[in-house]
């Protein structure tokens, strides 16, 4: 074996040492890296503020996985609960609330028992149809809830004209959506539900913009939280 040869076998040998010791440690960063995250120190109900009494920052280590933590401050931010967290859990960004909210005082013509940190569907009765107003909203008590700022002059408007209002506690999940029910809508869609066919709904045409609405007043539409 002339030297040139050898010269040949010593650079690619070590050319493939380094490669393997930059492998390594890229290893060796990545499992010492970490980054700041928030977590919850006591039990926060839905629609609650991010106190330090509440939620700390902590250092986890880096995973590479996707996850999506909530890196600003909620405390600073002045944020708010979107369900209830337990004490333990890390923040991400769909645990908080998405929007500005405002505190709306509400009377329910009919709803189950209610308490802070519920999450609730609400409904009105529009002529003969009855129209979701409300998804996902946040009870703060039996009388007041948690609605994006953008919809507190429709709330309002409905508060003071006595609009009766039904609520329902909700995950949303499967809930149908519609733009309005009428009486013969729900009974078809319960009798074929007891009869074991389709639960969806068959729904009527919604009512035309000139009947939607009683005069001098908006017509509801659905308050997401998010």
């Amino acid at each position: 074996m002339n030297a040139r040869n050898v010269m040949l076998y010593v650079g690619g040998a070590v050319v493939m040492l380094a490669v393997i010791g930059a492998i390594y440690l890229e290893i060796i960063v990545q499992s010492r890296s970490s980054h700041g995250v928030w977590m919850v120190t006591q039990d926060v109900a839905a629609g609650g503020h991010f106190t330090t009494d509440n939620v700390r920052q902590v250092s986890v280590p880096d995973t590479g996985d996707s996850l999506s933590y909530y890196h600003n401050d909620p405390i600073a931010g002045h944020k708010r609960a979107g369900r209830t967290l337990r004490a333990g859990h890390m923040l991400a960004d769909d645990d908080l609330l998405g929007t500005q909210m405002v505190l709306v005082p509400v009377s329910f013509k009919a709803a189950p028992p209610l308490k802070n940190g519920d999450v609730i569907d609400v409904y009105t009765q529009l002529g003969t149809r009855t129209i979701q107003v409300g998804k996902s909203l946040t009870v703060e008590s039996p009388t007041t809830i948690w609605v994006p700022a953008v919809d507190e002059p429709s709330w309002v408007t409905l508060q003071a004209n006595s609009a009766p209002l039904f609520a329902v506690t909700s995950s949303g999940i499967g809930v149908p959506v519609s733009s309005g029910l009428g009486i013969q809508d729900a009974v078809s869609s319960l009798a074929g539900s007891v009869a074991g066919g389709s639960a969806g709904l068959s729904l009527a045409p919604p009512p035309s913009p000139a009947t939607a609405a009683p005069s001098g007043a908006p017509a509801p539409r659905p308050s997401p939280t998010r």
